[in-house]
């Protein structure tokens, strides 16, 4: 009896080792397979199952506008009050975007632009939105056209405060939405560059102003990334934007160095105990992002990373920032929470920031009235499907503010409010873009052929 005992426990232990054996090698077979069909068809090369994706993203994209309206815009130049802002939106556009110019190189790289358009939907808008909808904002032409001037000398900037009297013009300027964002004729700025020409001070603006001005139909500059047809390991990582492979906007290699990719691929099989990197021209600058947690999504395991406060923080608590602090001092920090873009901006005083100042020092969220942080409305984040790299979900969050504050000898921006300066809030940006449920089975059927999807339609 102990004997066929014996015998039957050996038998199955063989069984179970031959089990155990098997499977090792199917799991090593089958990531095997995997990472074999990953590495034929994630390479961007022509007529490979991510070139056509990668040309023209199949994925709707929504570009949502909130502006903010001084409501007591008389109240704050009279009696010093403090701004109250009333946020008003969203202005919904429906975004379309494709490459062009695509020119392959002999060492691992495409270069390439891509354009953007933009069309107005008012069916996803508020009810009371419509590009010709008027608000109340900081007149950011004068504000422009003063800020080149503080460092000069007294008699320049008297001759320039004596043409902004003349001109009438006034700190807060009354706009439609469509005025701010595409562009609107402003006189101040034909007249101020006659009288920069006089001092041989640039100013490299036409005569309208919008904050995306020419922006419609147009790039955002000549991108050089790596294709992965010989590794994988840098795949859609940037190499070069406009011919360069560093920044000069700002004062330190750090600041000025590109990496990562432009958001919308990365490298396959996801490291989440790494940071990884986007590029945004928006903002003139890298943004690191950090994996939070991963999630389920029409049956996709996805990860999500979003971009961390310390990207935005002082450089007494991030001393990498150091190099944002323009002009180059640590006394000409701004507080955690914004980052000074004048420079990438034709000198115009722009701050940049999360909405509702998300993460910013209090002491900036203090000064209007009307912000009202919140994690989940305001952050940015991006989600990707960790075997391929590919993003599968995008909301970039970004706000747009005006840097207003007292300049000695220009009258028409001295207010009585009683801080010493005040970020004012233009606008803030909401950019969406989420592969719906075809293209996520299609996905699937695509790169990792393991999975039906039943539910497509």
């Amino acid at each position: 009896m102990g004997r066929k005992f014996t015998v039957c426990a050996a038998v199955w232990l063989v069984i179970g080792i031959v089990f155990l054996c098997t499977g090792c090698v199917l799991i090593y077979v089958f990531a095997k397979l995997i990472r074999n069909k990953i590495d034929s068809s994630l390479p961007l090369k022509t007529g490979s199952d991510s070139y056509n994706d990668w040309v023209s993203p199949p994925a709707p994209i929504f570009f949502q506008i909130w502006v903010f309206d001084v409501t007591n815009h008389d109240e704050v130049l009279k009696l010093g009050a403090k701004p109250n802002l009333n946020q008003i939106g969203p202005f919904t556009y429906r975004e379309t975007r494709r490459k062009g110019n695509i020119t392959f190189t002999d060492h691992d790289t495409v270069l390439y632009r891509e354009k953007q358009w933009f069309v107005f939907d008012r069916s996803l808008s508020c009810s009371k939105c419509d590009e010709t909808r008027n608000f109340t904002t900081v007149n950011l032409p004068m504000l422009t056209i003063a800020n080149l001037v503080q460092y000069e000398y007294n008699v320049v900037k008297d001759i320039v405060d004596f043409m902004l009297r003349l001109s009438k013009e006034h700190l807060f300027i009354n706009l439609t939405v469509a005025d701010l964002l595409w562009g609107y004729e402003d006189s101040l700025l034909k007249d101020a560059k006659t009288v920069f020409g006089l001092f041989n001070i640039s100013l490299k603006m036409d005569d309208k102003f919008g904050l995306f001005y020419q922006k419609n139909g147009s790039d955002t500059g000549l991108y050089e990334i790596y294709t992965g047809t010989d590794s994988l390991d840098h795949f859609a990582e940037i190499l070069r934007w406009n011919g360069n492979e560093t920044l000069d906007f700002w004062t330190t290699p750090i600041a000025n160095m590109i990496n990562g990719s432009d958001g919308t691929m990365y490298p396959p099989f996801i490291d989440t105990s790494r940071a990884y990197y986007l590029f945004s021209s928006d903002v003139c600058r890298s943004l690191e992002i950090r994996y939070v947690n991963g999630y389920e999504l029409k049956d996709i395991d996805l990860d999500r990373f979003v971009v961390p406060s310390m990207v935005f923080a002082n450089a007494s608590v991030n001393p990498d920032n150091l190099g944002y602090c323009t002009p180059h001092a640590p006394e000409n920090c701004l507080p955690s929470g914004i980052l000074n873009g004048s420079n990438c901006q034709n000198g115009a005083p722009v701050i940049f920031s999360l909405p509702h100042f998300l993460y910013g020092d209090e002491t900036i969220q203090n000064r209007v009235d009307g912000m009202h942080p919140n994690q989940e409305e305001h952050q940015s984040v991006i989600d990707i499907e960790p075997m391929t790299g590919v993003v599968m979900n995008v909301a970039k969050r970004l706000q747009i503010n005006a840097y207003v504050h007292n300049i000695s000898n220009i009258m028409c921006v001295y207010f009585k409010i009683v801080f010493s300066w005040l970020i004012y809030i233009d606008l803030y940006i909401y950019q969406q873009h989420t592969l719906d449920l075809t293209i996520k089975c299609s996905f699937h059927t695509k790169f990792l052929k393991m999975s039906m999807c039943f539910i497509c339609s």
